[in-house]
C-alpha cells in the first residue's frame, strides 16, 4: 500500500487543500511556509497519533518537550488551533482532521482505504499563558473508500463553508 493523498482540515495554517502524492515527492519553501507542519501531519496519520512513535519538528529541538527560545511545544491540539508563536488562527473550540487515502501497489490485491484522525481542541486561558488543550481524539478506517475534502466540509461557496463537527462525522461518513 502507498499513500496516494493526504487531506489536512484545520491543521496548522495549511489552507484546505488535498496533497496528491507521486512516486517521489519534495517539500520546498522558505522558513514558515508549512513544510514541517505538513510533514508533522503526515507523520501523525502514519503513526495513528501514537505519541511514543513521533516527535514534532525534531530538527528544532522540540523533542525535549520544552520548546525553543520561548516558543510553545507543538501538539495535536496546537496544530488544530493553528498556533504559531503563541498566536492562534482558530481561538475557539475547533475540529480538525488528518486524512490519508491509501492505494494498493502494483500487484497487490488489497482494496483502497481511507484512514482518518479527528481532533477537537480548545484554548485553555486559565493560567498566565494560553495553552492548546485536546478535548477529543477519534480514529476511523474506511475500507474500500477514497474520501475527498468535500466529505469533511459543508456548504458550496467560500462564504458558507464549514468543517463537519467531530460529533457528526460518523453519521456523515
Amino acid at each position: 500500500m502507498f499513500v496516494k493523498k493526504v487531506i489536512f482540515i484545520n491543521w496548522g495554517n495549511i489552507p484546505l487543500l488535498d496533497f496528491e502524492f507521486g512516486p517521489i515527492n519534495l517539500f520546498s519553501g522558505g522558513n514558515g511556509s508549512g513544510k514541517t507542519t505538513a510533514a508533522d501531519g503526515i507523520q501523525t496519520i502514519m503513526t495513528a497519533a501514537h505519541e511514543n512513535l513521533y516527535n514534532y519538528n525534531p530538527g528544532q529541538d522540540e523533542t525535549t518537550q520544552r520548546g525553543r527560545r520561548g516558543k510553545q511545544v507543538r501538539t495535536l491540539a496546537s496544530y488544530v488551533l493553528g498556533c504559531y508563536d503563541g498566536s492562534y488562527a482558530r481561538p475557539w473550540h475547533t475540529d480538525g482532521y488528518l486524512v490519508a487515502v491509501f492505494h494498493p501497489t502494483k500487484g497487490e490485491t488489497a482494496e483502497p482505504f481511507t484512514a482518518i484522525i479527528g481532533i477537537r481542541a480548545h484554548i485553555d486561558q486559565a493560567g498566565t499563558q494560553k495553552q492548546a488543550r485536546q478535548d477529543e481524539l477519534t480514529f476511523f478506517i474506511l475500507q474500500g473508500e477514497m474520501l475527498e475534502q468535500s466529505d469533511f466540509i459543508t456548504g458550496d461557496t467560500d462564504d458558507n463553508r464549514h468543517v463537519v463537527p467531530l460529533n457528526e462525522i460518523n453519521h456523515r461518513l
